[in-house]
């Protein structure tokens, strides 16, 4: 899968309109990368059909450990975590 790049759009005047169509679209990217790894609580049923290749998430698992979540073209993958003292 080839990673998508973004292309800078280029002003070349002071169009407000245009303007607001350059900001409008940063924030519709950012938050598609937000929602990209935000996936709400970490306790709740997890849809295993649901999101687009390159998500990520964690997820409590029913014996309270966790584990990383990717989401792949051919569907969720998973990696069980544990926790590190910091002390």
């Amino acid at each position: 899968m080839a990673i998508s790049k973004k292309k800078a759009i280029l002003l070349n005047d002071l169009d407000i309109p245009q303007i607001n169509l350059v900001i409008s679209k940063l924030y519709d990217d950012l938050n598609d990368v937000i929602n990209s790894v935000n996936q709400g609580n970490t306790t709740e049923l997890k849809n295993f059909v649901s999101g687009k290749s390159g998500d990520i998430r964690l997820s409590k698992i029913n014996d309270g450990s966790y584990e990383i979540q990717g989401r792949t073209d051919e569907g969720w993958v998973s990696m069980a975590m544990t926790f590190k003292d910091t002390e």
